[in-house]
């Protein structure tokens, strides 16, 4: 019976020991990490008059319940009288254990009285030819053609989204390129690159027609023709 009660004591001085070790181990660590979070007010792509003067959509961000949506940066400028994309990052206020949450806006600037500037579709019957196959886009994708104000247009995608949109390969994939425009409306490719295989245009030729807001091109690129119509929206 003594045997058994001298059991019962040392187990329950040992449980008692790791116990406190447990509780010094634990001591200035937090239980729960509250981390915090921001939401974009008015989306995460705008398209904003040229001339008008840049408002802010909102944000709002919180942590642990509380509104601390005073407390984010903003990093990066909207110019307004310049056609172009612009990148706003928006960054929280950081938590006790140094995180802190971002949210990233596009604001596109454009002229609303440029004939040439805006949003165009790559007509669905656009097609590819690889090695004698033709092949349809079958869909229209959007493009953004910019005006550089010198006779030169900038163009987020040549090849009208056939890899980044209808392959689905991502913005990495778009033959961003600059195409001057003669008085005659025949188009030329001046420069062109593709970011995720770091090459550009083997050949490009085409027109613009003004007065109805359509570019017929034919982009060769990587051997392949890429013969597109695209009307602005």
């Amino acid at each position: 019976m003594k045997k058994n009660i001298l059991y019962t004591m040392l187990f329950a001085l040992v449980a008692l020991m790791v116990t406190s070790c447990g509780d010094k181990k634990s001591e200035g660590l937090s239980r729960f990490t509250y981390y915090p979070t921001i939401e974009l007010e008015g989306g995460d792509y705008v398209v904003w008059d040229k001339g008008t003067a840049w408002e802010e959509p909102g944000y709002a961000s919180t942590l642990n319940g509380e509104d601390v949506s005073s407390e984010v940066t903003i990093s990066g400028n909207v110019d307004v009288n310049t056609s172009g994309v612009y990148h706003l990052v928006y960054t929280t206020k950081k938590n006790d254990d140094g995180f802190d949450a971002s949210a990233a806006r596009t604001v596109v600037v454009l002229d609303p009285n440029s004939t040439i500037e805006g949003f165009y579709l790559t007509q669905p019957d656009s097609y590819r030819v690889r090695e004698g196959a033709q092949v349809a886009y079958g869909n229209a994708y959007e493009i953004l053609v910019i005006d550089n104000g010198d006779g030169t247009v900038s163009v987020d995608d040549l090849l009208g989204g056939w890899y980044c949109q209808r392959a689905g390969y991502g913005s990495n994939y778009s033959l961003a390129g600059t195409l001057g425009i003669g008085a005659d409306g025949s188009v030329s490719c001046l420069e062109s690159f593709l970011i995720g295989w770091g090459d550009s245009h083997d050949d490009f030729s085409g027109t613009y027609d003004a007065e109805n807001g359509i570019f017929q091109v034919d982009c060769v690129y990587a051997g392949m023709n890429f013969v597109q119509t695209w009307v602005k929206e």
